[in-house]
């Protein structure tokens, strides 16, 4: 079974930033396979892989807090 995918809200709770952060990194491209719901235009929502969380928790420092 695989899991669906995160909404911004949901990844900003697993990382402990706000949901303004989370936007930030995904407007920059953090999140290797995240993309935007619907028409997929500026005020669509973004949707987040696990696939890409897991990629982004690999990258960070050791000891990183959101880790």
């Amino acid at each position: 079974m695989s899991r669906r995918d995160m909404s911004v809200a949901e990844l900003a709770e697993e990382l402990q930033h706000s949901q303004e952060t989370v936007r930030q990194l995904l407007n920059r491209g953090m999140f290797r396979g995240a993309y935007k719901a619907g028409r997929g235009g500026q005020t669509s929502p973004w949707r987040i892989p696990m696939t890409a969380l897991d990629h982004y928790r690999k990258r960070q420092p050791q000891g990183y807090r959101a880790a």
